[in-house]
């Protein structure tokens, strides 16, 4: 029977969100902060497509005759697998008429997971539903701009396109080349079409991709590798206060209507920010080993910018009380901080240089946990998507 492992990693939007709506550049990076997959194959006799998804509880049983019969039988409808629209309703019929879904993330995650699997099996033809169990955990929030269904939506397709392939040849590689990963981040978007109904790209590029990824809206994304010895460590920092993505996007576009004059600037500024950090992240990548001075020299200019940009958005009004505190307080350690994502609450990521002292961060770490937040510490920058043998598969 075969079984394996999937590792996704998350994101966070380092520089440009808001301004991204505006085709302005972006600059985003995978977290050392993981989704993670188990696959195993079942017996025939097992009849059931178990799918547990511990953080949002979801367990569920998919009957696999029906699925097969609906989806892959005789008596399937034809349809053009390419017509996204009229997948996405056949799938929700189907959902709708055979499982019981108690909400709305529920419903969406379990369609994800269909149209994944459907998708899949019209590109590898080897491909044959057979009973298996999926268990889906994560080291991310849910709903808070850390990328966590794209995380989910990347996990999904690389598992049921490594399943495929191992049917076909079970010494397939345990790798994904750039032409997978870019399929995966094909499939990955249509996935969070099904979850958020527009979204941007930037997710399912950095989770499939991962290091540190340059993006503008309708041009392809270009990569920043990050080198082992060049990883930039943040804290990331929970307000726990909510907030819609949706309002503060409008209220954005609301004060770039009423004042055009004002706000063009602004938006074309964080444009600028966010060009300069390409160029400072690429020479921080190419420092050679022992050129401290120049590396520190990059480094503090990235400070600088957060603290830029931070002060824009700010002037935007995306910002909040809780993370003008968050940021307030890395200040007065000698850090730099900004909000990350839509802003109005959820998270801010605090930058922290190589020679930081630890009992530093540690006391930041506290005071910050003190005022109600949560905080973690990890990289940016690492690997995307990861298929990994079980001890079951080995």
């Amino acid at each position: 029977m075969i079984s394996f492992k999937i590792s996704t990693p998350g994101k966070v939007i380092l520089f440009g969100e808001h301004s991204v709506v505006y085709n302005k550049t972006a600059v985003a990076a995978s977290l050392d902060q993981h989704t993670s997959l188990d696959f195993h194959q079942l017996p025939e006799d097992e009849s059931s497509i178990c799918v547990e998804m511990r953080k949002v509880g979801l367990s569920l049983r998919i009957p696999v005759d029906q699925t097969r019969d609906r989806f892959f039988g005789a008596n399937a409808p034809k349809k053009d697998e390419s017509d996204y629209d009229a997948t996405l309703a056949y799938i929700r019929e189907f959902v709708d008429d055979t499982l019981k879904c108690d909400t709305a993330q529920h419903k969406s995650g379990v369609e994800c997971l269909l149209y994944a699997m459907l998708q899949v099996s019209q590109m590898e033809k080897a491909w044959k539903l057979v009973p298996f169990r999926l268990e889906l955990n994560t080291e991310l929030s849910i709903g808070s701009g850390q990328g966590s269904s794209a995380s989910f939506s990347v996990s999904l397709v690389t598992c049921f396109l490594h399943f495929a392939r191992l049917q076909r040849d079970p010494r397939s590689p345990y790798d994904l080349n750039h032409q997978d990963r870019e399929i995966v981040s094909n499939l990955a978007f249509n996935c969070e079409k099904i979850m958020h109904g527009a979204p941007s790209g930037i997710d399912n590029t950095v989770c499939t991709f991962g290091s540190v990824v340059e993006f503008r809206k309708g041009s392809p994304p270009k990569f920043i590798p990050v080198v082992e010895s060049r990883k930039i460590k943040i804290l990331i920092v929970d307000t726990k206060v909510g907030r819609s993505t949706k309002t503060l996007v409008e209220r954005l576009c609301g004060l770039k209507t009423t004042y055009p004059r004002v706000f063009e600037p602004v938006l074309q500024a964080m444009d600028e920010v966010a060009k300069r950090v390409i160029h400072l992240l690429r020479e921080m990548q190419t420092v050679t080993v022992g050129d401290d001075d120049r590396y520190c020299s990059a480094f503090n200019e990235l400070a600088v910018l957060i603290d830029i940009n931070q002060g824009l958005l700010v002037t935007c009004q995306v910002s909040h009380p809780s993370l003008d505190t968050i940021c307030a307080n890395a200040k007065r350690y000698g850090f730099s901080a900004k909000l990350t994502g839509a802003g109005g609450g959820g998270f801010a990521y605090v930058l922290i240089p190589p020679d930081a002292p630890e009992e530093k961060v540690r006391d930041l770490s506290f005071e910050l946990t003190c005022r109600g937040f949560t905080v973690s510490e990890t990289n940016l920058g690492g690997s995307g998507v990861q298929i990994h043998k079980t001890s079951e598969d080995s």
